[in-house]
């Protein structure tokens, strides 16, 4: 067989961008106000455990659509795929997911369950822990997740939760120190593009961003922040600038943890 390549453009593709916020700091805010870009097409937005952004349609500008699906994961699972396999628009459609944080909550409720109903069948009540099994089945679901946000074809915004936390020392015992963490499943940080922190309202912090036109040398304010400043900044815009990927297929088996 002869292998295929091509010459890279050298031109930057559409990112996915993870807006990690703290309550009420503006994150969701910041997706609807994206959605009026003159460089978006359709935005296609997937609430997760959020109350559903009707109000935000009020934007001046702002235009999307809200995804509806029946509130499982695998129900979100199904959705985004559906989203990764719609053909490529001369505009490129905006995706978000809307809140990461519920969504990895929702797979652990499902891990917790399962364990539960196991040892309810033995014989025994209450919340019980999760087997390394089931864990493994609660990755396997995120991991289809990732691939089916990663293979849209444009730009994509997912959202979650900022929370202070304790800062354990040496020997894992909590100091006076606290430290702002993103609260999801621990691996998301690392499969996007771009984390961008809101400490506060009004606050926007860079955390960390694959970019050759951005150097970063490490966490940095970005002042009067829009993610339509965000993509200017980047030199997106233009129509072939594109995130390309092979789409993800929803799995037949069930790995919620459900049995």
């Amino acid at each position: 067989m002869t292998i295929q390549t091509r010459k890279p453009t050298s031109k930057p593709s559409w990112p996915v961008l993870l807006l990690a916020g703290a309550e009420k700091a503006g994150k969701s805010y910041a997706c609807a106000l994206a959605s009026a870009s003159p460089k978006i097409g359709r935005t296609l937005w997937v609430s997760v455990g959020e109350t559903d952004p009707d109000q935000y349609g009020a934007i001046p500008g702002a235009d999307f659509d809200i995804v509806e699906h029946d509130g499982t994961v695998r129900g979100v699972l199904n959705v985004l795929v559906e989203i990764a396999s719609l053909p490529p628009q001369e505009t490129p459609t905006l995706l978000v997911v809307d809140s990461m944080t519920r969504l990895w909550d929702m797979v652990t409720d499902d891990l917790q369950a399962t364990a539960n109903a196991r040892a309810k069948r033995n014989g025994r009540g209450g919340d019980q822990g999760i087997t390394m099994d089931l864990w493994n089945r609660g990755k396997g679901m995120w991991r289809h997740i990732v691939q089916a946000i990663n293979a849209h074809n444009g730009p994509v915004l997912l959202t979650a939760r900022l929370e202070p936390v304790t800062v354990m020392d040496d020997k894992g015992k909590p100091t006076p120190i606290k430290a702002d963490k993103i609260k999801t499943e621990k691996s998301l940080p690392y499969d996007v593009d771009g984390v961008i922190q809101m400490p506060e309202r009004g606050k926007t912090i860079i955390s960390g961003l694959r970019s050759v036109v951005i150097q970063l040398d490490g966490p940095t304010e970005f002042p009067n922040f829009t993610v339509d400043s965000l993509w200017s900044s980047l030199g997106l815009g233009d129509a072939q600038h594109r995130r390309v990927s092979e789409p993800a297929a929803a799995q037949d088996t069930d790995e919620t943890g459900h049995e």
